[in-house]
């Protein structure tokens, strides 16, 4: 659908709710990935998606109902739907009617590629065959995923409020391995060019063969050296418990902290909407977005806020825009290993799991390739190890950050922690 198509389908199903609040969002996504394992594809996938969620409310109680019969002809039934769960439901003591008339969206037109919006075949089956032919050639198993997706959403208020938004991403996952040993990239980006494909083919190769014949971590005092992609893996853990509520009641990490210093000089944290990955320009209440400083030098500034507990505490309501990006510096991993005298470098981290929410201690382990450095060269491949540590408490020990990379949620920098004991389990 275009987008004023989708603008008149959610104005026409507001006006066909015939309630006093109401909230229609349509969703149009494509998802298009070819997966693959022991050097073979094993799943081509091509899904089309179109979805309207209504939501409609009478002051006191409020009702949702999706539907896929996107057909104007079929909105006075989905509207009778609505309301009939609408008369069964129970009061919603933090009902909130639809934001008040007269807001401002972000036009974002850099989350959109129209190469990528057309998900082609050719290059995502020319890339897993990259990866497949070289890992055969060289004796090793791959295995991944390769994608590309379109999303287009549009939002209609009873209040007045219209806005629409698209966006499309593209990415190549994929390990390669030997035995025990192997090594992982993840490529993403808006846009399908983004992505170097055969650049990260042959640095997972060669990563594999230098994880071969990896020895146990011996007992001391190590930096730590954090890929980019071993950065995120320990970060995205902070959107997922940032919230106001949860502070306010006492059960975060958070509690009490807004204006508070939590972190080293070094961390910055913030959601910029035309940032390394564009955010979106609204959520499904129809609340704009907005570019947002979480932590600057350390100190927490804000924290997301739902609009009920903003009207209930005075603060201004706001979400993570499905980006949040980490301030870095310059110099790649490379620069930043050349600077270790003694350090463990990490690529990635996996099976990461909360030992204490409220601390956030978190546990977890190395995968896909650690490596000890001495005097600022990658000297042999270590074992995989367990860990127990505290996010927070590390990037409040930073040395070093690198330029930053696109990762999970934004741009993620590799960074360099100061010493920690090994056993790094305590």
């Amino acid at each position: 659908m275009t987008k004023q198509e989708m603008l008149d389908f959610v104005q026409a199903a507001v006006k066909a709710a015939g309630t006093r609040d109401a909230i229609a969002v349509l969703t149009e996504s494509r998802n298009a990935s070819v997966r693959f394992g022991q050097n073979r594809i094993t799943q081509n996938l091509d899904v089309f998606k179109r979805e309207l969620q209504l939501t409609v409310g009478d002051g006191e109680k409020q009702a949702t109902i999706t539907s896929q019969r996107i057909d104007i002809h079929a909105l006075p039934g989905i509207a009778s739907e609505a309301r009939g769960l609408l008369e069964t439901s129970a009061p919603y003591p933090e009902y909130m009617s639809p934001v008040q008339e007269g807001q401002v969206y972000p036009v974002i037109e850099e989350a959109w590629d129209e190469f990528s919006s057309k998900c082609p075949s050719t290059p995502r089956m020319e890339a897993v065959g990259k990866a497949i032919d070289t890992a055969e050639k060289n004796g090793l198993q791959t295995a991944g995923i390769c994608w590309m997706l379109n999303n287009k959403t549009a939002l209609a208020t009873s209040t007045g409020n219209l806005a629409a938004h698209r966006s499309t991403s593209a990415g190549f996952s994929f390990t390669m391995d030997k035995g025990l040993a192997s090594s992982y990239k993840t490529l993403s980006g808006t846009a399908w060019s983004e992505l170097s494909i055969n650049e990260a083919v042959a640095s997972v190769v060669e990563q594999t063969r230098l994880n071969e014949n990896a020895v146990e971590v011996e007992p001391g005092d190590y930096k730590i050296i954090l890929e980019p992609e071993a950065t995120w893996n320990l970060l995205m853990f902070l959107p997922w418990i940032m919230d106001a509520r949860t502070a306010d009641e006492g059960t975060s990490v958070f509690s009490g902290m807004e204006g508070k210093k939590m972190a080293g000089e070094g961390f910055n944290l913030s959601s910029s909407l035309l940032g390394g990955r564009p955010g979106n320009s609204f959520n499904e209440e129809g609340l704009p977005a907005e570019d947002v400083v979480w932590f600057e030098k350390g100190v927490l500034k804000k924290l997301p806020c739902d609009r009920f507990t903003a009207e209930k505490t005075g603060r201004a309501p706001l979400f993570i825009p499905e980006t949040i990006d980490m301030d870095g510096g310059e110099g790649t991993i490379e620069d930043l290993i050349a600077g270790v005298d003694k350090g463990i470098l990490i690529r990635r981290f996996w099976y990461i799991r909360f030992v204490d929410q409220k601390t956030l201690k978190l546990t977890g382990m190395t995968r896909d390739g650690v490596f000890l450095v001495e005097n600022g060269k990658i000297v042999k491949p270590l074992k995989d190890f367990r860990w127990n540590w505290r996010p927070l408490e590390l990037f409040s020990n930073m040395l070093r950050i690198g330029t930053p990379e696109r990762k999970g949620a934004g741009m993620i920098p590799p960074v360099v922690i100061g010493e920690q004991h090994y056993p790094f389990t305590d």
